[in-house]
């Protein structure tokens, strides 16, 4: 009886074993497959898990465009550098994170503006030799503006447009404002000019600039306060006036010409006392651009770039640091100057080819 027994549990025990032995092999084998799934898993996501993107700086000055650019800005958040190609009518785009990349684009409106006004919200007006048109990129949406509604212009914001109502049969006109569209206006200033210059100096400022007579290049500078109707002179007769605001809409740097050699002179004022300072530049306004520092101009020469601060008692030119002597002589053609908002490139227009170049100020 004893000798059965003890047959009975060697039979238990050999079965027990043979069980865990089972199981062990099988948990293992499970094991094995997790950790080998796991591992493909990982490969698929280093694979696919998206990297940052990493851009190298460009030195010295590069194309921006391969295209006509004309009226380049730079958007609200600073981000991207919008211009206009006026063969195609094609809006493109440059990332300023990456301004080697080439440009992208963003939008397509008529061809042939002679002249963009941008606004931050992306919208836009161009005006052709008959008309303007508004152009909302947001809903893709545009609306042709009156014939007799002259230089119109946005706000920086883009809820109002600005803009001189003429009709060339009466001779007579006015400066308005509007909303964008130009339905519901608002007179401001009744006149007999027809070519006012007009832009937003802030949200509720217009400054205009005339000439006050045909057939002469004389020109002068007004402020217009859209909410009061209050119109300020700033400059009077000027030949060649040329003018850019800073950025707090406070100071200008402006040129004009005197003498029979017509070479303009740059100045500088602080509408605070209403002084000229002359800046020892022989130098047009409009190819210049201020620092967001409201005392820093960057301009082009006729054979470099230079930066100016205001802020001296007598300011005088300075050759813009680390750009390469071979990239001196782009200066001449340079027009539509801007900096990016972190104001490490210097942006402009090469008025013979008509493209965009950038040029790095930190190498």
């Amino acid at each position: 009886m004893a000798k059965k027994i003890t047959i009975f549990f060697v039979f238990i025990l050999a079965a027990l074993a043979m069980f865990l032995a089972g199981y062990l092999i099988s948990k293992k084998s499970l094991t094995g497959g997790q950790n080998q799934q796991a591992l493909i898993n990982n490969s698929l996501v280093s694979r696919f898990e998206e990297s940052p993107e990493k851009h190298v700086s460009p030195i010295g000055l590069f194309a921006l465009s391969q295209d006509r650019a004309t009226f380049p800005t730079l958007s609200a958040d600073g981000k991207e550098i919008f211009y206009y190609n006026p063969d195609s009518g094609e809006i493109r785009s440059v990332s300023t994170q990456n301004m080697a990349g080439g440009s992208t684009l963003a939008a397509k409106i008529q061809p042939g503006a002679r002249q963009i006004s941008w606004a931050s919200n992306k919208t836009l007006v161009a005006t052709y030799s008959n008309n303007s048109i508004f152009y909302d990129l947001n809903s893709n949406s545009s609306k042709k503006l009156d014939s007799k509604i002259k230089n119109p212009v946005l706000s920086r914001a883009g809820d109002k447009l600005a803009y001189n109502y003429f009709d060339t049969e009466t001779g007579e006109g006015s400066i308005s404002i509007a909303d964008p569209t130009a339905e519901i206006f608002k007179t401001l200033l009744s006149t007999r000019f027809e070519n006012w210059q007009i832009s937003w100096l802030n949200s509720d400022v217009l400054f205009l600039v005339t000439r006050p007579a045909l057939g002469n290049s004389v020109f002068s500078l007004f402020t217009l306060d859209t909410t009061t109707k209050a119109l300020h002179g700033v400059l009077d007769s000027k030949n060649n006036l040329e003018v850019v605001w800073s950025p707090s809409g406070q100071k200008i740097v402006y040129s004009y010409s005197i003498g029979p050699a017509q070479e303009s002179g740059l100045y500088f004022m602080d509408l605070a006392n209403r002084e000229e300072v002359g800046l020892n530049a022989t130098l047009n306004a409009s190819k210049c651009t201020w620092s967001i520092d409201d005392k820093t101009i960057y301009c082009a020469g006729k054979d470099s770039f230079v930066v100016l601060d205001t802020s001296l008692a007598s300011p005088i030119p300075e050759n813009i640091p680390n750009v390469p002597k071979e990239n001196l002589d782009s200066s001449a053609t340079a027009t539509n100057l801007l900096l990016t908002s972190a104001e490490d490139y210097l942006v402009f227009r090469n008025s013979q080819n008509g493209k965009l170049y950038g040029l790095n100020l930190n190498r």
